[in-house]
């Protein structure tokens, strides 16, 4: 009696098992199959104001690409900027991210091609440690479909095995990307300049200071300050010109400010990287809000004015970095 039942547990156990496998197996085929269609539908969407703007830089070439936080975004417009250099332009500033967002995305891009020129337009915050530090990584996951890059996958999983684990996943990649995906089919901006995107209401709002300026004391964060390193070495490995870049702001920067900036100065000097400063006492003439939206963000016109003057400091820039190299051959 003690055999039979031996054996009739050892069979319903080998049931369970292969009902179990059969149903990782399914799962599995489910993911693969739902993830891949949504993956096909999420590279074919056009860009929309639920969609960022990755496809539209990694599908297509451009000769400068501009990096950078909304102030990137809201800044630099490509069609000014590629009229007085002859090059194409693109605006890769995006809403809400910030330096590990920017080295990401160079990373993804420099898998596919290398640019002539990168700009990052930098935020006094994008190197010092601030009260949420993992908001800055959650921000990331809209990079998830691109979690086969190893940069990409090493900032969103934290170098985590269960982390990577859920990325693993092909459906939780684009985990709350579906119903955007579909909207950008039907609904996109009309105003919309190789990702710069003009903005409706200038009004100005006395709103939006540097979150530093919000900081109860400032601290250098050895991990993004190794970022920035590393993302000025990746555009030199690739033979890529890269400068740094800080856009106008509407009133006097603090003090606080000031003394991050110079160190930004002198950490570009060191890597010999040039540096625009636009918030110095040569650039008054932008201390105008009616130029501006709120305090760090310019409006139409006010983009329009400095993407003018930023082209023509880049042309002299490429110019004289000509004329060193040809007196170093």
């Amino acid at each position: 009696m003690r055999v039979s039942l031996s054996i009739f547990n050892s069979k319903k156990g080998s049931v369970f098992i292969f009902k179990a496998a059969v149903f990782f197996i399914v799962l599995i085929l489910v993911d693969w199959g739902i993830g891949t269609a949504i993956g096909v539908l999420y590279r074919k969407a056009p860009h929309g104001a639920n969609w960022t703007k990755e496809n539209w830089l990694l599908d297509e070439r451009f000769d400068v690409v501009i990096f950078g936080s909304s102030r990137a975004f809201r800044h630099y417009v490509p069609s000014v900027i590629s009229g007085e250099l002859g090059l194409s332009v693109f605006n890769a500033g995006q809403n809400g991210q910030y330096l590990l967002y920017s080295y990401a995305l160079e990373q993804l891009m420099l898998e596919r091609y290398a640019p002539k020129m990168i700009v990052l337009d930098i935020l006094p915050s994008f190197i010092v440690k601030v009260d949420n530090p993992d908001e800055e990584f959650e921000r990331l996951s809209t990079l998830s479909p691109y979690i086969a890059n190893k940069e990409v996958r090493r900032l969103l999983t934290h170098d985590s095995f269960f982390e990577g684990l859920k990325y693993d996943s092909r459906m939780y990649r684009f985990n709350s990307k579906i119903l955007s995906i579909l909207d950008n089919f039907h609904s996109h901006p009309d105003n919309v300049d190789n990702g710069y995107e003009m903005i409706g209401d200038s009004r100005f709002h006395d709103r939006n200071p540097f979150i530093l300026d919000t900081l109860e004391k400032v601290e250098i964060d050895s991990f993004k300050l190794n970022i920035l390193h590393k993302f000025i070495s990746s555009a030199r490995e690739h033979g890529v010109m890269c400068v740094a870049s800080f856009s106008p702001v509407s009133e006097p920067l603090s003090g606080r400010t000031h003394g991050i900036l110079q160190f930004y100065s002198d950490i570009f000097a060191d890597m010999n990287v040039p540096f625009l400063n636009f918030a110095t006492s040569d650039y008054k003439n932008y201390m105008n809000k009616d130029l501006f939206i709120d305090i760090i963000h310019m409006d139409e016109t006010g983009a329009d004015i400095f993407s003018l003057d930023f082209a023509e400091k880049l042309l002299n820039l490429r110019s004289h970095m000509k004329s060193k190299l040809a007196v170093l051959d």
